[in-house]
């Protein structure tokens, strides 16, 4: 018989969220704007909008699943952060990239309530919301942040 053990809450959260991402990591936040495309294609999108703002472009996947995807390139061509909303997670391997272990680490050592999930490092920030019909969430990298970019603006 398999050996089994008690999963406290916050393991719990953790698990809950790590079961909607699956698949290798191919880009994303902080990569390179070319990533988009590939990310455009792993999340199995079927329209792909980019709409020009005044300090960065916000290129827009609606995945199958229909939600959205969105990420924020800057004038230098990098994903600076990128926001998700839908029924279901987006694969947050592909959409954080090299974060993601940042998101993992986060997810596994948090305590507070299992609708909100909200992490901090040098490196990133990212905060996941649980909605009543889906899942929300944002990520940015404050180094890459354009000037003149107020990232509450970012949704």
């Amino acid at each position: 018989m398999p050996h089994c053990r008690a999963v406290n809450r916050p393991e719990a959260i953790a698990l809950a969220f790590g079961l909607f991402l699956a698949g290798a990591a191919h880009a994303g936040l902080g990569e390179r704007a070319e990533s988009v495309a590939r990310d455009h294609a792993t999340l199995h999108g079927t329209a792909l909008r980019v709409t020009p703002m005044s300090n960065y472009e916000v290129h827009e996947i609606t995945p199958e699943h229909g939600g959205r995807v969105r990420e924020y390139v800057s004038p230098e061509g990098q994903v600076f952060a990128t926001t998700w909303s839908g029924p279901v997670m987006p694969d947050l391997k592909v959409v954080l990239a090299a974060h993601y272990p940042d998101y993992v680490a986060g997810a596994q050592a948090h305590r507070a309530s299992h609708h909100v999930l909200s992490v901090a490092t040098g490196g990133m920030v990212l905060q996941v919301v649980k909605l009543p019909r889906g899942i929300a969430g944002s990520a940015h990298v404050p180094a890459l942040v354009p000037p003149g970019v107020n990232i509450q603006d970012i949704r």
